[in-house]
């Protein structure tokens, strides 16, 4: 019965902590596509004014 109960939570706490990779390597791909995306409106912000001023 003991073995079964650890066996339980190993399995609990090895799934929490795939879920937890998860989520942290979609945080990771969530900002650098926001760092990409801040630095190209950075420069073609100005771009644009040049070629179709309002």
């Amino acid at each position: 019965m003991d073995t079964t109960g650890t066996l339980k939570s190993m399995y609990l706490v090895g799934k929490l902590m795939e879920l937890l990779v998860h989520n942290l390597h979609s945080q990771v791909i969530a900002a650098v596509a926001m760092g990409i995306f801040i630095r190209t409106s950075a420069v073609l912000a100005p771009y644009l004014e040049r070629v179709a001023p309002m």
